[in-house]
């Protein structure tokens, strides 16, 4: 449930957004560098300002992201201190060059942490009670640190991933199933505070649910059928349940993983360009603006050239709209992107 990077209910109104601080943290990503895969702060227009958390290690590899709703925290999975496809989580300021610290520990895998909206916890899916994904929440004080141990949310069996909070304590996740042969069957599930559990949608391959800051919509990831092959798309459905919808069409690439703006307009999310044998050849961020019809997916690419970067997470700021849909066209730009790539690369 993890990405590695490639070559190149309720309807509670949602907190205001904050005034940007100094150090302006707009959007966080996982990107691609000397010393492996690391967080930087980038702008609207996809630019790199700094590197959010110093590394300290060699090849590691930190991803998905989470800012708290203060904006004073981030937590991330990382593989520091383990196995590159290993990550416990860390916590750290979101202030350039901060010092991380980590959060859980042990021989379990952590990953895909989010805050409540509260700020007081975190809940995220770990591999800690018998191998299997499984949801836990854990007490994060004032000061970042962590307040007793993980606790135990879902149990069933197959995998509990990739969760998302609503203002009511109830989380939306992904419930994975094994079938026969090596296929899964994945849908969206809502745990509700009572710790009653309900199907919302009949899959077979729903993943990375992400609710809308005032708790109404819901994104998440599906694949769809294009000329008879597959590929992950982003769909929009009422939280409370019901038909789902395209958000927004993009073939030919995976997308997964979406976020959204403090104020519900925009949707972020990874991209990924598979070759022909399932081989990532270049990862993206993009941004989706929901104001805008028909909607257009547009990429957030550093002026200094592409970046593969994934996993975006976005501050509870105002961001600049104007920017963000001044950024390039996803499909054409990629386009761009892989022909001077090849241009580039050696005959073989």
């Amino acid at each position: 449930m993890m990405f590695s990077l490639g070559l190149i209910a309720c309807t509670r109104t949602p907190v205001p957004p904050t005034a940007p601080p100094p150090d302006r943290v707009a959007i966080v990503v996982a990107e691609r560098g000397e010393h492996g895969i690391h967080l930087v702060g980038i702008d609207e227009h996809g630019d790199r300002q700094f590197e959010l958390v110093r590394s300290g290690v060699e090849q590691a590899r930190d991803t998905n992201p989470a800012i708290s709703p203060d904006g004073r925290w981030i937590v991330f999975a990382s593989s520091r201190g383990r196995a590159i496809a290993e990550t416990h989580l860390w916590i750290a300021r979101t202030v350039p060059d901060a010092i991380a610290t980590p959060l859980t520990t042990g021989s379990s895998i952590e990953s895909h942490p989010v805050w409540r909206p509260d700020g007081r916890a975190i809940v995220f899916d770990s591999t800690r009670a018998h191998g299997e994904f499984d949801l836990f929440e854990l007490a994060i004080d004032r000061e970042g640190r962590a307040h007793g141990e993980p606790i135990a949310l879902t149990t069933a069996p197959g995998h509990e991933v990739t969760p998302t909070v609503a203002h009511d304590g109830s989380i939306i996740y992904a419930a994975i199933h094994p079938l026969e042969g090596d296929k899964v069957e994945s849908h969206l599930e809502r745990r509700t505070p009572d710790g009653t559990i309900d199907k919302l949608t009949d899959g077979p391959g729903d993943v990375s649910p992400a609710l809308s800051p005032d708790g109404s919509q819901l994104v998440f990831a599906r694949p769809v059928d294009h000329a008879g092959v597959l590929d992950s798309e982003l769909w929009i459905m009422p939280a409370a349940g019901g038909e789902a919808t395209p958000l927004v069409d993009i073939t030919l690439t995976d997308e997964t993983g979406p976020v959204w703006s403090a104020d519900g307009r925009f949707v972020f999310a990874t991209s990924v360009l598979r070759g022909a044998r399932g081989n990532i050849v270049f990862s993206s961020v993009i941004a989706v603006d929901l104001t805008q019809h028909p909607r257009v997916a547009r990429i957030l690419e550093d002026r200094t050239g592409a970046i593969a970067r994934v996993t975006p997470a976005v501050a509870p700021i105002t961001l600049d709209a104007r920017a963000l849909d001044s950024n390039p066209e996803y499909l054409p730009e990629l386009a761009r992107i892989t022909a001077k790539a090849a241009a580039a690369s050696p005959p073989q």
